[in-house]
């Protein structure tokens, strides 16, 4: 796991720093109305534009919040989990999908 960044609560959300190779932004985690069982549970702001979705996580990841994140420059979006910490700093890490086939190497020959 990579960690893209690092986030701390703010009131009912949370605040922090995402940065990739190609981004850097402050982001801001926001309480979402939920107007049905699916629905997200904070969208996720870079200033006033929505850039993603986050869900309370129910696994035993260690997670807090399970993010989708969506980026014009991005071939496509990216999954990270905002995960529980000791500390005030919440990491903030990428979780690769393993299922694409352009990421699927053959055996040497």
């Amino acid at each position: 796991m990579t960690t893209i960044g690092h986030f701390q609560r703010d009131g009912e959300g949370f605040t922090g720093r995402l940065a990739t190779l190609g981004l850097e932004a402050l982001v801001r985690l926001a309480p979402a109305q939920k107007f049905s069982t699916k629905a997200p549970d904070y969208l996720v702001l870079a200033g006033e534009a929505e850039c993603g979705a986050a869900w309370r996580a129910t696994d035993a990841s260690g997670a807090l919040l399970n993010l989708k994140l969506d980026d014009p420059t991005w071939p496509e979006p990216i999954n990270a989990r905002l995960m529980a910490a000791d500390g005030e700093v919440l990491p903030l890490v990428w979780i690769r999908r393993s299922d694409r086939p352009d990421l699927e190497r053959s055996p040497p020959p």
